[in-house]
């Protein structure tokens, strides 16, 4: 899965989603749940996007990334029975 960011004319940044070769509008749950399956996460930034904006996205990106695989991992050990407490 691959997101797009861009700048509307209001200078405020949009994000959308490509799914195959399909542009569709962004949607958390659909990212999370292809995160939660394994999907990579991608993403591609318009000329107007400033590197700082880019740096914090990516930020929360990689974060919002790591949550994901916590849960993966969380869900794998229940369905084998392994439940840690922690």
């Amino acid at each position: 899965m691959k997101l797009l960011f861009k700048k509307n004319d209001a200078d405020d940044i949009e994000v959308s989603m490509l799914l195959g070769t399909a542009e569709v509008p962004f949607s958390y749950i659909e990212m999370i749940k292809g995160l939660i399956a394994g999907e990579p996460l991608d993403y591609d930034f318009h000329e107007t996007i400033t590197d700082e904006e880019k740096t914090q996205i990516i930020e929360v990106l990689k974060e919002i990334e790591k949550i994901a695989e916590e849960k993966k991992e969380t869900d794998e050990q229940a369905t084998n029975g392994n439940i840690a407490i922690k």
